[in-house]
């Protein structure tokens, strides 16, 4: 729905959606300047807050409808910040230190059985439960990738949360396409037919991830990708990888971020390019937080009561507990641990869009998983990059928080 406009003068309020997200594209940055100067919150939060607002003012809407053109804006968005985190992850780094691996299961896991269990009990079905259970093992990939990246975290912590953010997206989406899978099954479909669409998926997936890998590290042995200019070509790349994803029908989420992964396990240097594929890359990311904002559904966050509380207390507690549990063995005090599972926390744009797939395909399911997801992800939407910032900082891996440290 479009936000309602009522109060501003007689000449703008007929004008159609893109008006109103043009103005809240100028009102979102100074929002999330005021709420990083005055409150030292990451400035996305500010961002959120605006859409959520503009998304109270339509009370009786169920979210935000968008123009071709915007979802493919912010589809690219997403993905320039899947792509930049799958480059900074490094994969030998899970041979080396097998229990960073089992880490990454313990709390996936532990997350994904959790909620299930809560999905049981509320009633919502065995389909329903494992479907919310594999959208909730998700750590939203670009919130977290976004706060390292503006508060400067650097450190063991920091790292082990873009891999363990990484691989829990990917556990996600494979986990909803093989429960579409055997709800085909369900429906009537024999086991190879209802085999058949997830297998697809994940081959076109690779095969489309492996192309955009390709595409990249031949642009970057002869260009300088650390220019802006050259950057262009990166979006252009990403932006038709993201054509022939809807064409094959792969995965928004896995190809740029399985691309970076792919990139970076091919050549070990970092890969140095400018933040968010500079100017144009970072516009789209205010964008992409404002609309999360704006794409609440208030009946469902508001009907989904204490579901929504639980799911939260539960979630957040597997998060912390399975990054405690192999901590020590995987080289974190207690301390960074603890505050690892709390860096996970954050869900919002990538757990949205899982959802959204499941109703396409089933949507009186979609529908039972987004009322009981819908009020956790709002609170996380505010409370989950707060929650990231403070445990980067609190662990010494932020400029303030070492600064800290040695003070005391």
């Amino acid at each position: 729905m479009t936000p309602d406009l009522s109060f501003l003068p007689g000449w703008i309020t007929p004008l159609d959606t893109s008006f109103a997200l043009a103005l809240l594209l100028v009102i979102a940055p100074l929002a999330g300047e005021a709420v990083f100067r005055l409150l030292r919150w990451p400035r996305i939060v500010g961002y959120t807050l605006v859409g959520l607002f503009a998304s109270a003012s339509s009370f009786d809407g169920a979210g935000l409808e968008l123009s071709e053109g915007f979802r493919h804006g912010l589809e690219v968005a997403m993905a320039v910040l899947l792509f930049e985190l799958g480059s900074r992850v490094n994969l030998p780094w899970l041979r080396a230190n097998p229990w960073l691996a089992a880490t990454s299961v313990a709390e996936a896991g532990l997350s994904f059985s959790l909620v299930f269990g809560i999905g049981h009990y509320l009633g919502l079905g065995p389909g329903s439960s494992l479907a919310l259970a594999a959208v909730c093992m998700v750590s939203s990939p670009v919130v977290v990738m976004r706060v390292a990246s503006e508060i400067g975290a650097r450190g063991q912590v920091t790292e082990r949360l873009l891999m363990l953010s990484a691989l829990n997206t990917i556990y996600a989406v494979v986990a909803v396409q093989v429960i579409l899978g055997l709800l085909g099954q369900m429906h009537g479909n024999n086991a190879l037919e209802a085999l058949r669409p997830p297998l697809w998926f994940l081959l076109n997936t690779l095969l489309l991830s492996i192309a955009l890998a390709l595409a990249v590290g031949y642009a970057r042995r002869r260009l300088d990708l650390a220019n802006e200019n050259s950057a262009l070509l990166l979006l252009g790349l990403i932006f038709l990888a993201l054509v022939l994803v809807r064409l094959s029908g792969a995965s928004p989420i896995l190809v740029p971020l399985l691309a970076g992964m792919l990139l970076r396990s091919r050549d070990p240097r970092p890969c140095l390019w400018p933040r968010h594929f500079g100017t144009a890359g970072g516009a789209l990311v205010v964008l992409l937080f404002v609309v999360n904002g704006m794409a609440a559904d208030w009946r469902l966050i508001v009907g989904g009561g204490l579901a929504g509380v639980a799911l939260l207390l539960l979630r957040a507690f597997a998060k912390v507990a399975g990054t405690v549990l192999f901590g020590r063995r995987s080289g974190l005090s207690t301390a960074q641990a603890t505050a690892l599972g709390v860096a996970l926390l954050p869900m919002s744009g990538t757990a949205f869009l899982l959802t959204a797939s499941l109703y396409s395909a089933f949507p009186a399911m979609g529908m039972r998983v987004a009322a009981a997801l819908a009020g956790a992800a709002m609170v996380m939407e505010i409370l989950g990059p707060i929650a990231t910032q403070w445990a980067l900082s609190h662990c010494g891996e932020t400029p303030e928080g070492k600064e800290a440290a040695r003070g005391a």
